[in-house]
């Protein structure tokens, strides 16, 4: 049966043999190939060509291959096979895992920035940033771990942290921008954060900057709180300003209105806010109000990756206000002044330390 198919008259005959081809049997075909080995025109590798996608025997594959080769090294001119379907030699792309990690800032002012990208199967890099809230990144430890030894560190970070603190998880782009924005604040680590282009680049993640944050998806039956009750939730608690000339600054804010004319208490108050934006103005003080923008920025993130959606939605309805920011700067500003200084350590927990 396998002798009709040794000649080939033209393309149209090619196409008709080629349709029968699978019709034969697994002897039938491997003496047809045999045969076919023996001649040398073009007709012969388009056949070849025709007959290779619907063969599913690994060996006649093979076969079809080397003749279609064998034809190529003498000069005829060979297109490459056409494979229909899934072809049997395939390149698996792996999909990687990245994480990050964000924690509130603690009553010095610090906070926590992490970052793990995968770069094989359960080892990853992973970036252990400090952000201080004045200062930018002031500390990066970079290491390779394993998944195991990520799960850890997370996991010591979580029972680590005191009163008031959290780590939650966010995106590895938006951990990448934070500590890339933070290097640049401090002017530290520059060379270690540019780096994480190289892994943050093709990464597909929502939330890649601020301004996503602004717009992620919540029902729409989610009422907004207000900015007052908002900052009294126990993420905002460990959180106050210091700066050098603080004692200073707390006597003279505690004296206000305290002269021998003793003032009613609203204008002792006034004369107080007075004073608090006179602080806001100050060379020191520059920074602060876009420096708190960002912190409610990230702190509507949390709430958000703590699915506290009211908390969320009022403060994004808030930072719609340019007025927000100066006025939460003022609210830190006061509870500073306000509170005597605590000689304790941080709230964060560095399980490194």
């Amino acid at each position: 049966m396998a002798e009709i198919f040794k000649h080939f008259e033209n393309r149209e005959d090619v196409n008709k043999k080629a349709a029968g081809f699978h019709h034969l049997s697994q002897k039938e075909k491997l003496e047809l190939l045999e045969e076919l080995g023996k001649l040398k025109d073009e007709n012969t590798g388009v056949f070849l060509n025709l007959i290779y996608p619907g063969e599913t025997d690994k060996g006649l594959q093979k076969n079809i291959r080397a003749l279609l080769h064998k034809l190529k090294t003498t000069g005829i001119k060979i297109e490459e096979p056409k494979i229909s379907g899934e072809p049997v030699l395939r390149k698996i792309e792996e999909k990687k895992e990245h994480k990050g990690f964000m924690s509130n800032y603690d009553d010095h002012n610090a906070r926590v920035v992490l970052s793990a990208f995968e770069v094989k199967k359960n080892n990853y890099i992973f970036l252990n940033g400090t952000i201080h809230f004045t200062d930018g990144l002031v500390d990066l430890l970079t290491v390779p771990v394993d998944k195991n030894k990520l799960e850890e560190i997370t996991r010591e970070y979580r029972l680590g942290t005191g009163e008031g603190m959290i780590l939650v998880d966010i995106s590895s782009q938006y951990a990448g921008y934070m500590l890339e924005e933070a290097s640049k604040r401090s002017g530290q680590y520059k060379e270690e954060t540019a780096q994480l282009k190289k892994f943050t680049s093709h990464v597909d993640d929502s939330i890649r900057k601020p301004e996503d944050v602004y717009n992620l998806e919540i029902p729409g039956t989610t009422h907004s709180l207000e900015i007052e009750k908002i900052l009294t939730h126990a993420i905002f608690e460990p959180f106050k300003l210091t700066w050098s000339s603080i004692e200073e600054d707390r006597k003279e804010y505690n004296s206000t209105g305290g002269s021998a004319i003793v003032l009613p208490p609203y204008m002792a108050e006034e004369k107080k806010q007075a004073f608090l934006k006179t602080l806001t103005g100050r060379d020191d003080f520059k920074s602060i109000v876009p420096s708190i923008k960002r912190m409610l920025e990230d702190y509507a993130y949390i709430f958000y990756s703590l699915k506290e959606l009211p908390y969320y939605k009022g403060l994004i309805d808030c930072l719609h206000d340019p007025g927000t920011p100066l006025s939460v700067a003022l609210h830190f500003l006061k509870k500073s002044l306000e509170i005597e200084e605590k000689k304790e350590e941080g709230l964060i927990v560095n399980p490194y330390g």
